[in-house]
């Protein structure tokens, strides 16, 4: 035989005799995969797992009241889920209105538990937007307005400029939903609703979802100069990152306000004085004037809810509507978390990795409180800097409130979020894939662009197993 046949000979039955052992190669291979999963794993695609099943991980008080303590939670909780009618009658709680947005707070704040979001916050259910078995209660003749959805959360309505103005005033008040007109318990009010279209084709509706109280007692003592160390923290990297977090600082006495879509309260209740006014109409000692004065349509005296000097009545009943309810809030535990498996926990790591932990500040420690031990130096991961953040104009509402400008947002807690069906102010997600895609926002002349761009892009750069663990992880919260 030539050499240089043979050669070839011996070359090519070489060749085969590799090419046979990798194909084996491939065969076990592949029959390994079939036999530890049944079938090739597909590739990963991003979706969010949606509302955390089981129990609703709230609503409880904090551990280690004392029995006078809980006897309060047990009393503002039951003002926090009371329904107002207009007069008082008899037993009645009186007060509602002239205008309003529900008669109840726990109509707005009860999923997962009272205190939360809406309380039909999981579409699923089927249940109804509750504002939609309220707003011609007892004979009222009002129209619901468009933007509220029979499976959506119920909304809140502020008109940053004053309707019709040109050049624009600003406004930046809620405007309630609805009247007494038409009341069986009103008779002879009569005011027209706001006009929500004409707001809303003159771009001058900004409409907020409720916010959840969990743990709020925990968040009104954080001390000051533990926000403004975020702030200084944040600021100091701001060139690499984009982030300069700004505390809403008080224009009274220097405290920083740290509650609310944008950090527009100091206390609890400061806040639950406010909202029993603007929201249900129920007038009270902190806030003693009708929002809405109009003649025939006041029908109570003034406030409607204040201290209780009548003889023979509990400790805890002393004390009005707006106190009683805070005290309920301050007392509330944080959500807890579910048990984390290694997808979230791999999840948890990378939040941290590409600097969602910057704004979602994870972890506080309260001071000595004097209210007892359930709040002193106690440790709570909240997930928020509790600091306010230019978003862009894709999520600009135009109000001002206080420090906040018209684009500018307090960094929401993400305690609980595997129970919220609704994400970010106006609730216009029910996807929490997408509600972390609307962080990233380009500016404009009005407004710069997102401080959560950088995150974003380093969340975009991420394998997709990557970021189904993050979703993973949130949802597990």
């Amino acid at each position: 035989m030539d050499v240089k046949l043979g050669r070839a000979v011996r070359i090519g039955a070489a060749a085969r005799v590799i090419l046979i052992l990798a194909g084996l190669c491939v065969l076990a291979a592949m029959a390994s995969a079939f036999s530890q999963t049944g079938a090739p794993k597909p590739p990963v695609t991003v979706t969010d797992p949606g509302v955390r099943g089981g129990g609703p991980g709230a609503g409880g008080p904090l551990s280690g009241l004392s029995s006078t303590q809980t006897t309060a939670f047990d009393d503002g909780q039951t003002n926090f889920t009371t329904s107002f009618v207009v007069p008082t009658s008899g037993s009645a709680p009186g007060g509602l209105g002239p205008v309003f947005n529900s008669n109840s707070c726990s109509s707005c704040h009860g999923w997962p538990a009272v205190g939360g979001l809406t309380a039909d916050d999981l579409p699923s259910t089927g249940t109804t937007n509750p504002l939609f078995s309220i707003y011609q209660a007892s004979g009222a003749t009002n129209t619901m307005p468009t933007f509220e959805l029979e499976n959506g959360p119920s909304l809140i309505a502020r008109f940053p400029f004053v309707l019709g103005s040109n050049p624009p005033v600003p406004d930046n008040m809620v405007h309630q939903l609805f009247t007494v007109t038409g009341r069986t318990d009103a008779s002879g009010c009569n005011i027209s609703q706001p006009n929500f279209s004409q707001a809303a084709s003159q771009n001058d509706l900004a409409l907020r979802q409720p916010i959840e109280t969990f743990g709020d007692g925990l968040i009104e003592i954080v001390e000051n100069i533990t926000i403004t160390g975020n702030a200084s923290a944040e600021c100091a990297q701001q060139s690499r990152t984009g982030i300069c977090g700004t505390p809403s600082i008080s224009g009274h006495d220097g405290e920083v306000n740290r509650l609310g879509w944008k950090a527009q309260w100091r206390g609890l209740i400061e806040a639950a004085s406010e909202e029993l006014n603007t929201e249900v109409g129920v007038t009270n000692e902190f806030f003693p004037a009708e929002v809405n004065q109009t003649q025939g349509c006041v029908f109570n005296p003034v406030p409607e809810s204040g201290t209780n000097f009548n003889s023979g009545i509990n400790f805890d009943q002393f004390t009005g509507d707006p106190e009683r309810m805070a005290i309920f809030m301050s007392f509330l535990a944080g959500p807890a978390p579910a048990k984390f498996n290694s997808a979230a926990t791999q999840g948890q790591t990378e939040f941290s990795t590409i600097g969602c932990n910057i704004c979602h500040t994870v972890s506080y420690t309260t001071p000595v409180s004097s209210m007892g031990s359930f709040l002193s130096q106690k440790t709570f991961n909240l997930y928020s800097d509790l600091l306010l953040h230019h978003m862009g104009p894709c999520l600009a509402d135009n109000v001002i409130e206080g420090t906040a400008q018209g684009d500018m947002f307090r960094t929401p807690p993400l305690w609980g979020a595997g129970k919220r069906a609704f994400f970010l102010h106006d609730g216009r997600t029910s996807n929490l894939l997408v509600a972390i895609q609307d962080h990233f926002c380009n500016g404009n002349s009005q407004y710069p662009a997102s401080e959560a761009n950088s995150v974003y892009n380093a969340f975009k750069a991420l394998s997709p197993q990557n970021q189904q663990d993050i979703l993973d992880f949130l949802r597990d919260l």
